[in-house]
This record gives structure tokens, C-alpha cells and sequence, in this order.
């Protein structure tokens, strides 16, 4: 499936970055991380997974294979830099084991690593349809530390959404388990994941054990963020890509 997609930046420039966002979002939630790259001499392209944004719905079709093969006809297939946050990072894993793309660089944003069940992101969904605020001032006072234009990306995307494709995606997936995984995507691409203070998705006991395995400078920790680290403190996310991609490229 064609994916839809924003972009930021010359097409010829001389390196790329592709942005994939987590489940409930759309490609806004890069808004104010894509022009910053672009500004930094990369080309930006932030697909949107089917069902999101503005992509095709595709209502019993999303398995974890048909949504990661949708990236191959949507962006650019080997990119300096490749970026996923949330369930963006496990489409992110997948892609480059499958080798439907072939980044010089990988940064994970507090992925999704592992659901031993459906149940829980299950519930996690059913908590946020519920729960989770629709307005810009409901939004902004959950994430105190995002700018308005974070919350109108997130305000569209949630308007957008249909919470049972959302579930196909996030729960009938599971369960799954990624953990051991990054030690192959780090032997393909160096790789750097960037966790909050405290990550539920990558609780402090699966964080050392992948720091033990792919040594220290793999593991960063942002103090003060939360979940979505790119909007909470986007100077230290780009500070992080910086020293992933221009120090050691």
C-alpha cells in the first residue's frame, strides 16, 4: 500500500531521514522535528501507517507483515537515518531484519519491544479511547512540556482514527518480543535507543540488559520525558540524532 507522507527539506539532499510515528498518530508528530533535520542538510520523509493520517484504511489487514511492507513503496529505502518511536520502532526493527530498508543509522524512541499478551495493549487502547484528551488545552495540560503545534498533530490524529483498525493494529498483533532482536539490528546499523526517565515499554531491568549487550552509549536516558521524547525535550532528541549520525558518520 502507498503510504501517505510528509516531507521536509531538498529532496537532493545528500542524506535522508524517515520518521515513523507510533499507533493513535499520524506523521504531526514530527512537525517541529522534520524542519530541524531538514535545516541540518536532511531530506525528511515521515509516512504515515495505513489507518493513520491520511493513508488508505485497511480494516483486517494489519498484520505486522503487510503494514512494515508498506514502507517499501513509501520512502526512501536506504536512509542515512531511520527513526521510530513507540510502535513506529517496532515497524522500524522489522524493517530493517526484513531489509526492506537499509539505514545507515537506527534510533528507536522508547519502543514497543515486547507485549507477552493481547490483553495489554488492549487495555492500553480501550484506556486511551476512554481517557485521552480531544481538545488542545485537555492535550497540553497531559503533556505539559509540548507546544501547541504538538497538540493540534495529536488533536487531528486522534480525530482521525477508528479504534477498532487501532486495535488490529496495537493488540491482535501481539503478543510479540523484540528484546533480543536489537542485538541483529545493531550488528546491521549502529543504533542508539532513547528512553524517558522512566519507560513502561522498556522497563529499567530490559534497558540494562540491552546496555550490558550492545554497551552503555547504546542506552540513552532524557530526564524529564516522557513517553514521547521528541516533543517533551526536541533540543536533547536532536542532540542524540547529532551524535549518532554526524560524530560517528
Amino acid at each position: 500500500m502507498k503510504l501517505n507522507t510528509a516531507t521536509w527539506g531538498d529532496p537532493g539532499a545528500p542524506r535522508s531521514a524517515v520518521l515513523i510515528h507510533g499507533v493513535t498518530s499520524n506523521a504531526a508528530s514530527w512537525v517541529r522535528v522534520g524542519p530541524e533535520l531538514a535545516a541540518h542538510g536532511f531530506y525528511v520523509v515521515a509516512p504515515e501507517l495505513r489507518g493513520h493520517g491520511a493513508s488508505p484504511r485497511a480494516s483486517g489487514h494489519y498484520s505486522l507483515d503487510e503494514m512494515v511492507g508498506d514502507l517499501a513503496e513509501s520512502v526512501p529505502t536506504a536512509p542515512t537515518l531511520l527513526v521510530g518511536h513507540s510502535f513506529g520502532g517496532v515497524m522500524a526493527i522489522l524493517a530493517v531484519l526484513r531489509r526492506i530498508l537499509q539505514p545507515a543509522f537506527v534510533l528507536l524512541e522508547d519502543p514497543v519491544l515486547h507485549f507477552a499478551d493481547q490483553a495489554t495493549p488492549a487495555r492500553l487502547l480501550k484506556h486511551d479511547e476512554l481517557n485521552y484528551p480531544r481538545d488542545l488545552a485537555g492535550i497540553l495540560q497531559a503533556n505539559p512540556k509540548w507546544l501547541p503545534i504538538d497538540a493540534e498533530g495529536k488533536r487531528a490524529s486522534l480525530a482521525g482514527i477508528n479504534w477498532e483498525d487501532m486495535h488490529q493494529v496495537f493488540a491482535e498483533n501481539a503478543p510479540w518480543d523484540l528484546r533480543g532482536d536489537l542485538r541483529r539490528v545493531a550488528q546491521i546499523a549502529p543504533l542508539r535507543l532513547v528512553l524517558p526517565e522512566e519507560s513502561f515499554y522498556v522497563p529499567a531491568a530490559d534497558a540494562a540488559a540491552i546496555a550490558a549487550d550492545l554497551g552503555p552509549a547504546a542506552v540513552v536516558h532524557v530526564p524529564g520525558t516522557g513517553h514521547s521524547i521528541h516533543r517533551d525535550d526536541m533540543a536533547a532528541f536532536l542532540a542524540i540524532i547529532a551524535d549518532l549520525v554526524d560524530q560517528r558518520g
